[in-house]
């Protein structure tokens, strides 16, 4: 568990006290939907394992929080209740892409299953205050058609995927429920060129695309008033790419 000397910074809050709360937002994608969100008025609670630099903004909560651990996450729900009357939104973007085998799953299993679970029963409170909030999980395009050389990350992201549909019936009508399922946005960093050029083949639209889509996505969600339980993908059409025909 971290230690709750560091767990939180604060910041004099706009006129606003319903924020959305993203979890891995300090970097990449992540960091860029929350600052994008930030920007647009938006009071944003990002709970990440660490507190950066980057992530500093008048609009932005950074809350330190190893949401693999339960203590942490506890800490992180009380916090949200003692400090706001409701949440506009939750946005479970914490991911971990690790190499197959079991403490590695187990992992994964914690981070992408066993804390957007509790987050979500634990914060269902906060969301009913709200007119309109949405619970957005940001699944993988894998979660869908599998991974054979990352199974147990796409096994878990399946298990986000389908926990989708349950909270969606759960929390209806008040609260909507949908996944987003990204293909590649960002190359990782260090890739030479051959990596570049073989990655963005996978692909019918080749080019690395950045945040945007993300961004572009959470934001049509948060606007709709008729989608619950669904899922868009967001993948370049990698899922038509290399199709039997």
């Amino acid at each position: 568990m971290l230690g709750g000397n560091q767990r939180q910074t604060k910041l004099t809050a706009p006129n606003m006290n319903s924020p959305i709360l993203i979890t891995g937002a300090s970097q990449r994608v992540g960091l860029a939907l929350a600052v994008e969100l930030a920007q647009a008025g938006h009071l944003v609670v990002s709970a990440s394992r660490s507190l950066l630099p980057q992530a500093a903004h008048p609009n932005i909560v950074q809350f330190q929080a190893d949401l693999c651990q339960a203590a942490d996450r506890e800490a992180l729900i009380q916090h949200l209740h003692s400090e706001y009357d409701g949440l506009r939104a939750i946005i479970h973007n914490a991911s971990l892409w690790l190499d197959d085998g079991l403490e590695n799953l187990e992992t994964m299993f914690r981070l992408h299953v066993e804390a957007p679970y509790h987050l979500n029963l634990a914060l269902g409170d906060l969301l009913a205050r709200v007119d309109k909030a949405d619970i957005i999980h940001v699944c993988d395009e894998t979660s869908s058609r599998g991974s054979k050389s990352h199974i147990g990350y796409a096994a878990t992201k399946a298990a986000l995927q389908n926990m989708v549909l349950s909270f969606a019936e759960k929390y209806a009508p008040t609260v909507r429920v949908n996944g987003i399922l990204p293909g590649l946005l960002m190359l990782k960093e260090g890739g030479d060129d051959d990596y570049r050029r073989q990655t963005l083949k996978k692909a019918l639209l080749e080019f690395e695309p950045g945040a945007g889509p993300l961004i572009e996505t959470v934001k049509y969600l948060l606007a709709s008033q008729y989608s619950t339980g669904s899922q868009v993908v967001i993948n370049g059409g990698r899922h038509l790419k290399n199709r039997m025909i």
